[in-house]
């Protein structure tokens, strides 16, 4: 990202990007065009790149928070698309002309492709990856029971996704309307809302992991409240078994569970898999509130 920013300044300050061409040509000569199709070049390399990594982050949050078969499942299918279009765009976009330099050298023997009929293509597939992106966990999210709090982060979250969505497809549209005559003009308005989709992203992606670092910072716990649970759907059942038998969940459990009582035998071989959880025979549950107690003969023999 942040070699992607300093390409986009590079343009603005080295190429005269938002100025006619006729101007550009005036003041720099010919030679800043070629300085500028060369750093196009670096930023829409960097372009793909950025989008793949914050779709791939987004859906190994997905994996991470919701280890279930409706989300496993898709989920990998879908990283398996991000990872895909992401390398085709990224040697289409390198290897769009051959050789490459004759983007930036046009008396270079060799031929290019369409530039629009790529960008339109790899755009129209980011959007539909958005879009499933975004939808990906609403199955599991209608059958949870959330504060207010939290009802509002997540609203906040589909909205910036939302955002996203929309400024891609306008993108999109900003693209196709693009001078080749007069590129470094018609340029400023796809690079500006080239920098706002990936900054929203990583917003979007960072707001479900940041309730401890506000707990901590603030001194508040409103966005981890114990009010917060999940329902008792098929769905959610699974759900609720995978919060209280997985290590990784228990750090942030939506059921506010406290104590998990096992045999001594059981103990000492917990403590001897180095702090992971082996139960072997008799099992129980004590609730945050001591409302109830679940008990369980033989659950799992290792």
């Amino acid at each position: 990202m942040v070699g992607r920013y300093s390409v986009e300044l590079a343009l603005i300050l080295l190429c005269g990007m938002g100025l006619h061409a006729a101007e550009v040509a005036r003041i720099g000569g010919p030679e800043v065009f070629v300085q500028f199709d060369q750093l196009t070049y670096a930023g829409d390399i960097l372009w793909v790149t950025i989008v793949a990594l914050i779709q791939l982050s987004v859906l190994h949050y997905y994996l991470r928070r919701f280890p279930l078969r409706i989300i496993m499942w898709p989920g990998y299918i879908t990283m398996g698309l991000c990872t895909a279009l992401w390398t085709a765009s990224s040697f289409a976009t390198a290897f769009f002309c051959t050789p490459p330099k004759r983007i930036w050298f046009a008396d270079v023997e060799g031929h290019c492709g369409n530039r629009k009929m790529l960008h339109l293509g790899s755009s129209v597939a980011e959007v539909i990856l958005h879009s499933f992106i975004l939808l990906l966990p609403l199955p599991v999210i209608r059958d949870m029971i959330l504060s207010r709090a939290r009802k509002v982060v997540l609203g906040c979250i589909y909205a910036l996704g939302i955002t996203i969505i929309v400024i891609s497809a306008v993108r999109i549209e900003v693209e196709f309307d693009l001078d080749p005559e007069d590129p470094t003009y018609g340029s400023a308005r796809k690079s500006l809302l080239s920098s706002i989709v990936p900054l929203l992203g990583i917003i979007a992606a960072c707001l479900p992991i940041l309730p401890p670092a506000i707990q901590i910072i603030f001194g508040t716990s409103v966005l981890s409240s114990t009010t917060d649970g999940i329902s008792t759907s098929p769905v959610s059942s699974g759900y609720w078994k995978t919060t209280v038998l997985s290590r990784a969940q228990m750090d942030d459990p939506e059921i506010p569970l406290v104590t998990v009582t096992m045999p001594p035998m059981a103990k000492k071989l917990s403590e001897l898999a180095h702090g992971q959880i082996k139960i072997t025979s008799d099992w129980e549950i004590h609730s945050a509130r001591n409302s109830a107690r679940l008990e369980r003969d033989s659950m799992r023999r290792g």
